[in-house]
């Protein structure tokens, strides 16, 4: 009988010992999972301007920047651009987008040159 309470009482001391573990891993998932989706939104608004290389899809991609997402998480995200000149003379349009957090503490930051004919 008391092999059977010392053995309850360690695997109670064992699972108190991992809960620590567990919930780091917890934070450290939603962090991940918020940086993931703010990055695959940001590729997402280069690859339609990249896919339509218009002045019109370079403005649509910058001025649709503060749209406010949400994550999978459910945190609200910000996405804010800009872009160089368009139409450049060297027919290249430099696109620079971030997302942000709530807290404004940037997740993700994407630069990328477009060539605009």
């Amino acid at each position: 009988m008391i092999e059977i309470v010392i053995g309850l009482m360690l695997l109670g001391i064992i699972s108190v010992a991992i809960i620590p573990a567990l919930w780091q891993g917890y934070l450290l998932s939603a962090e991940q999972s918020a940086t993931a989706t703010a990055t695959r939104e940001l590729n997402s608004r280069i690859e339609q301007v990249r896919m339509n290389p218009t002045c019109a899809a370079v403005t649509t991609a910058v001025a649709t920047g503060s749209q406010t997402l949400r994550g999978i998480g459910g945190d609200l995200m910000t996405v804010t651009g800009s872009a160089s000149s368009c139409p450049a003379s060297d027919m290249k349009v430099t696109l620079d987008l971030i997302a942000a957090d709530a807290d404004g503490a940037t997740l993700a930051r994407a630069s990328a040159i477009v060539y605009v004919p």
